[in-house]
C-alpha cells in the first residue's frame, strides 16, 4: 500500500484508541514488520475493529484496494463511529458519500442516501368484532340485538426534534351493511389523534388531539378526539394536569400516580367540565390501585363519585357513585399461544356518566350495541378470555352478566367477540 493512502486512512479512522498507549501488541499481520512506519496506525485500526486483513493473516499493503474493499472498511468505521472524535466523524461522513453506492450494495444503511426518505413510522391494527346485547337495549327503538363491525386504525409516529415527537392516528369503523344517506358504505374515517409530545426540564407535555385516561379508567379512558394540553412530571409520584375539549364541552383533569413499590400503584384522579351551575354533568373524583405482586396475576380496583349539579338534581340531591374491581391472569401478547383471562365486577349508579360518551373502559369492552353505557346504571360481573391465534393476532371474548343498578330487574346482558391483528 502506498504511504499516502495509509496516512489518509490513519487520519480518517483515528478512533479514541489512538490516544492510548498500545501495550506491545502481537504483530497483527505477518507482512507488516514491527518497525514499519504504518505499524502503529494499523494496530489502531485493528483494535478499533475497522480492518481485519485477509484470511491468510496478511495485510497486503502493497496492493491497490478495490472500491468494494474500501467500502467494507468504511462500513466497519461507521459501525465503530461512536469511538471516533469529531474530526474523524466528519471524515467518515465524507467517505459515506463517496462510497454510497458500494455501501448500499453491501446492505449498509447510509444516512445521506436516506435524507429525503420519510421519517414517519406507520403501525396499525385491524379489528373484526361481533357484539350482542339483550332485549333491554333493543327496547330503545332498535330491534337488532347484534351487530358486526370492522375497524382499522393506522398509527403515525415522526421525530421532530430531540425529545419532540409527532403522533397521529387515522381510524375508520363501519358496521356490516351500514350505509350513509347516499347509500354508499359508511366508513366514518377520522383523524382522531394528532398531537405533539415532548419533554422540557423534566416535564412531559402532550399538545393537540390526544388520548385521555385517568387512574384505573372508570372516570375516563377516551383514546381519541380530545383536543388540549396535558402536562406530567415526577417519577415515583407522577402528577398530571391538563385541559381538553371533547365535542362541544371543555374539561379539566388531574391525576396523581403513587408508586409505592414495583408491584403497587395508588392513583387519585379528578375530572370536571366547565358548564354553568346546574348544568355541569361531570365533577368526578376517584381513588384506585393496581397490584401485580402475585405471579401471573394483576388486581385492579377503583372507587369514584360524580358530584356535578346536574347529577344531584336528577338523583334526589345525591352524588352518583361507582366502583369496579378486576382480577386478571396473564395476558395475550403478540407471541402465538399466549393467553389471558379475567373476571371483574362493576357497579355504577344512574347518571354517573350522564352523557354516556366518556367511553369508560375499565372492563376492556369498548362499545356496545346501541351505545349502552359501560358505567351508567349498571351492575354485574364480566368474564373474559383472550388468546393469540397467530403472531400479532389476538382473539378476545367477553360475556357480561349485567342488570340495572337500582332494582336489578332490567336485563343488560352483553357479549362481544373480536379478532385484533396488529402490523
Amino acid at each position: 500500500m502506498k504511504k499516502q493512502t495509509a496516512m489518509a486512512l490513519a487520519a480518517v479512522f483515528a478512533m479514541s484508541v489512538a490516544g492510548t498507549a498500545l501495550a506491545a501488541p502481537a504483530n497483527p499481520f505477518v507482512d507488516v514488520p514491527a518497525k514499519h512506519w504504518s505499524y502503529d496506525s494499523i494496530n489502531q485500526l485493528v483494535k478499533a475493529g475497522v480492518i481485519s486483513g485477509y484470511g491468510d493473516g496478511t495485510y497486503k499493503g502493497d496492493r491497490t484496494l478495490t472500491r468494494y474493499e474500501m467500502a467494507t472498511i468504511v462500513a466497519k468505521a461507521m459501525a465503530n463511529s461512536d469511538k471516533a472524535d469529531a474530526a474523524a466523524k466528519k471524515q467518515i461522513e465524507a467517505l459515506k458519500a463517496e462510497f454510497g453506492s458500494e455501501l448500499t450494495n453491501l446492505g449498509v444503511r447510509v444516512d445521506n442516501l436516506e435524507k429525503n426518505a420519510s421519517k414517519v413510522k406507520f403501525t396499525g391494527e385491524i379489528r373484526e368484532r361481533y357484539e350482542y346485547s339483550d332485549d333491554a337495549v333493543a327496547k330503545a327503538g332498535d330491534t337488532d340485538k347484534s351487530v358486526a363491525k370492522t375497524r382499522v386504525r393506522l398509527y403515525m409516529t415522526a421525530p421532530i426534534d430531540k425529545n419532540v415527537t409527532f403522533k397521529g392516528r387515522l381510524a375508520a369503523e363501519s358496521e356490516t351493511g351500514a350505509t350513509d344517506s347516499t347509500g354508499t358504505a359508511d366508513n366514518n374515517v377520522k383523524l382522531d389523534q394528532a398531537y405533539i409530545t415532548g419533554e422540557v426540564g423534566g416535564v412531559t407535555y402532550n399538545f393537540g388531539r390526544q388520548p385521555i385516561l385517568l387512574g384505573q379508567k372508570i372516570i375516563i379512558n377516551n383514546s381519541g378526539n380530545n383536543d388540549g394540553l396535558v402536562l406530567s412530571a415526577g417519577k415515583d409520584v407522577r402528577v398530571t394536569a391538563g385541559a381538553y375539549k371533547l365535542s362541544s364541552t371543555n374539561y379539566k383533569i388531574g391525576n396523581v400516580d403513587f408508586k409505592l413499590n414495583q408491584n403497587l400503584h395508588l392513583t387519585a384522579s379528578y375530572l370536571a367540565d366547565d358548564k354553568d351551575d346546574n348544568s355541569n354533568k361531570y365533577k368526578d373524583s376517584a381513588v384506585g390501585l393496581n397490584y401485580t405482586g402475585w405471579k401471573n396475576f394483576a388486581v385492579t380496583g377503583e372507587y369514584a363519585q360524580n358530584s356535578a349539579d346536574y347529577v344531584k338534581n336528577n338523583n334526589d340531591g345525591d352524588k352518583a357513585k361507582a366502583w369496579a374491581a378486576r382480577l386478571k391472569y396473564k395476558g395475550a401478547t403478540s407471541a402465538k399461544g399466549s393467553y389471558g383471562m379475567w373476571v371483574s365486577y362493576r357497579k355504577a349508579e344512574n347518571n354517573f356518566d350522564p352523557n354516556k360518551t366518556n367511553w369508560n373502559d375499565f372492563t376492556d369492552s369498548v362499545s356496545w350495541v346501541n351505545g349502552m353505557a359501560e358505567m351508567n346504571d349498571v351492575k354485574g360481573l364480566d368474564f373474559g378470555v383472550e388468546y393469540a391465534l397467530f403472531k400479532n393476532g389476538i382473539l378476545r371474548v367477553q360475556y357480561s352478566d349485567l342488570t340495572d343498578e337500582k332494582t336489578g330487574d332490567v336485563d343488560k346482558k352483553n357479549m362481544f367477540a373480536e379478532l385484533v391483528y396488529t402490523f
